[in-house]
C-alpha cells in the first residue's frame, strides 16, 4: 500500500509537443520578434551598410558620368564606343524615363518622393537576412536621387537655332538680372565664354526655366539601315532603377511560387488525412 500511495502522489509527465504545437510555438515567437523590430533590417548594421552604400555609389557614378560625358561632348555630342552596339549621345530630356510625359516636372518630382518613402518603407519591413533586396532597394534609391537632382538643379531655357546641319535646339542657363533691363543666357553646361544678354522683354519668349535630365548613353539599333528600333537615350540613373525594379519582380515572383508549392502541400496532406 506504501508503494501504491507513492506511485500514486508522482506528478504525471508533462505531455510532449507535438509537430503543430511546436511549429505553432515557432511562428509565434517568430512574429514576436518580428513585431519588436529584432529581425526587421531596420534595426540591423549589416542591413544599413548594403543599402546606403549602394545609395552613395549608385548616385556618385550617376552625377559623375553625367557631368563628364556634357562637358566634354557638350550639347548633341556624339562618340561611339563600340560600333553598332553602344555609344554616348547627350540629350536633354524633359520627361521621364525614356522621355515620357515631357514638361511635367512637378509630377515627376511628387511621383520620386512617394516612391523614395515606398523604398524605405519595404526597407524597414524587409529581412536583415534579405541582402539582395537590401541592394536593389539601394538602386532603385540612387536612381530616383539622381534623376530628381536634375529635375531640381539642372534648370535650363530651349531656344530654336539655326546651325549648319539644320534648325536645332540649344539649351541655356538663365541667371537675372544681367544688368537693369536685361538678362544673361550661358549655353550649358557653362563655360568661361562670355555669356549673352537679352532685353528683359524676350523673356516671355523663352519662357519660364524648367528642370532637364541629363541622358547620355544610347544603343544603336540600325543593323540593316532601317528604322531605329531604341530611340531612347538614357544615363545611369536609369540603370539603376530598371535594374532594382527588375529584381524586386523577380523575387515577388519566386515569392509567388513558393507559396503556392506550399499551399500545393498542404492541400495535398489535408486530402490524405
Amino acid at each position: 500500500m506504501a508503494g501504491s500511495s507513492v506511485l500514486s502522489s508522482d506528478p504525471a509527465p508533462p505531455p510532449m509537443p507535438t509537430p503543430s504545437d511546436a511549429e505553432a510555438s515557432t511562428s509565434s515567437s517568430d512574429a514576436k520578434g518580428s513585431l519588436s523590430g529584432v529581425a526587421t533590417a531596420l534595426r540591423d548594421r549589416g542591413a544599413h551598410l548594403r543599402l546606403w552604400s549602394m545609395v552613395v555609389l549608385g548616385l556618385a557614378i550617376d552625377l559623375w558620368s553625367k557631368d563628364w560625358a556634357f562637358h566634354t561632348l557638350r550639347q548633341g555630342g556624339r562618340r561611339s564606343l563600340i560600333t553598332n552596339i553602344l555609344e554616348f549621345q547627350t540629350t536633354l530630356n524633359p520627361g521621364a524615363l525614356f522621355g515620357i510625359g515631357a514638361g511635367h516636372t512637378e509630377v515627376f518630382l511628387i511621383a520620386s518622393v512617394l516612391a523614395l518613402i515606398l523604398v524605405l518603407w519595404m526597407f524597414a519591413q524587409s529581412s536583415r537576412r534579405q541582402w539582395l533586396l537590401h541592394i536593389a532597394l539601394g538602386a532603385i534609391l540612387a536612381g530616383a536621387l539622381g534623376n530628381m537632382y536634375d529635375r531640381v538643379y539642372v534648370q535650363l531655357v530651349p531656344d530654336h537655332v539655326q546651325t549648319a546641319g539644320g534648325p536645332a535646339i540649344r539649351y541655356y542657363v538663365r541667371s537675372t538680372p544681367g544688368g537693369e533691363g536685361t538678362f544673361v543666357l550661358r549655353e550649358y553646361p557653362p563655360t568661361g565664354e562670355t555669356p549673352t544678354q537679352s532685353p528683359s522683354r524676350l523673356a516671355m519668349e523663352f519662357g519660364p526655366p524648367r528642370g532637364y535630365v541629363r541622358d547620355f548613353i544610347k544603343i544603336p539599333t540600325r543593323w540593316f539601315g532601317g528604322r531605329d528600333i531604341w530611340p531612347w537615350v538614357f544615363n545611369v540613373a536609369d540603370m539603376l532603377l530598371v535594374g532594382g525594379v527588375g529584381i524586386l519582380t523577380v523575387r515577388l515572383l519566386r515569392e509567388r511560387r513558393r507559396h503556392g508549392d506550399a499551399q500545393t502541400v498542404l492541400d495535398d496532406a489535408a486530402e490524405k488525412t
